[in-house]
């Protein structure tokens, strides 16, 4: 019987994970995670740290993936961690897979995402370049971008890793605390718009245009 190589056996894992996340994404929802709470604590309590490894490798799937569910997962995070816990394996989860995706789009599979996305951020690369933190810092604050499109600019723009990877972790630290404190208190919740009421809604964008401050200053002080 012919055996499996490193890459195919790789290959085939990820395979198996993307189908698991499938699966995922069509049954699990906050209605299934309410009814089955009971056996989801007691398999993550007498799992945790298999359970956080879980946690991390399907955020950094959903967080780099057009399917909208990462956000469900985050509150996932809240619920079975709790909201401490829940809130740092959030930020260190989305931080991990941004980075992820931003190594893909830069170096695996570039060429592929420059043809399709590049045109799209052509005229303002200059910018980015040059005001690349404050400008994924906002991306990630004002959370209407899906992460996925940020990473593939990322990867396909100049900006340095370094802008991208500290924006990304100061950016997703607020809306990881929402996700985390909404899996805390997952029975007073029955979708993810419940998370996001209109005076947080305001209060993140206005943080989001505070940070657009410095660069718009030194900008206009250099014409």
């Amino acid at each position: 019987m012919k055996t499996l190589n490193r890459h195919q056996l790789l290959g085939l894992i990820i395979v198996l994970f993307f189908i698991a996340s499938l699966f995922l994404y069509e049954n699990l929802t906050l209605e299934t995670i309410k009814n089955n709470k009971i056996w989801l604590s007691s398999f993550v309590n007498a799992n945790y740290s298999f359970s956080v490894l879980l946690f991390f490798m399907f955020c950094t799937v959903f967080v780099n993936s057009p399917v909208p569910f990462a956000a469900i997962l985050k509150i996932l995070g809240g619920f079975f961690f709790g909201l401490y816990m829940g809130a740092i394996y959030n930020v260190i989860a989305t931080v991990i897979a941004c980075s992820v995706g931003f190594w893909i789009s830069r170096y695996a599979l570039k060429e592929t995402f420059e043809k399709k996305y590049f045109e799209r951020i052509e005229n303002i690369e200059s910018k980015i370049e040059k005001n690349g933190f404050y400008y994924f810092l906002t991306l990630r604050l004002v959370m209407i971008v899906p992460y996925f499109l940020i990473n593939i600019t990322g990867g396909i723009s100049r900006v340095s890793f370094k802008d991208f990877l500290f924006s990304t972790t100061l950016g997703v630290i607020p809306a990881s605390l929402i996700y985390a404190n909404g899996g805390n208190k997952l029975e007073q919740i029955t979708s993810v718009s419940d998370l996001f009421s209109p005076d947080l809604i305001i209060s993140i964008l206005l943080i989001a245009s505070i940070t657009l401050l410095p660069p718009y200053y030194f900008r206009e002080r250099k014409s």
